[in-house]
């Protein structure tokens, strides 16, 4: 069983790469979390939170899906931590590799 640091730790480098590469989401969880992950690194990574942010609205649109709202991405414990996920997200896309 994995701990819970290591489920993050495997999230954020599904993102950073989805962030990367512009793959598209496997779920609609994925999608709702990269859709998120946009909107907190639109401000200094524009090209990754494009990527991440279009992936996201053709998965919607693709399966006819309504994505969550932000809060409920919270609410619901897709992320739990936002300022300590977003500082994450952004040494992942440095390429540092421990936060």
């Amino acid at each position: 069983m994995l701990s819970a640091r290591e489920i993050e730790a495997n999230l954020l480098r599904t993102l950073v790469q989805a962030a990367r590469t512009g793959r598209c989401p496997e779920s609609d969880q994925e999608a709702d979390l990269f859709r998120f992950t946009a909107q907190l690194l639109k401000t200094w990574h524009p090209n990754e939170a494009s990527r991440l942010d279009a992936a996201a609205a053709n998965h919607f649109a693709q399966f006819n899906v309504k994505p969550r709202s932000f809060p409920q991405v919270v609410s619901d414990g897709l992320i739990v931590d936002v300022a300590r996920f977003r500082h994450a997200m952004e040494k992942g896309l440095a390429g540092i590799l421990k936060w």
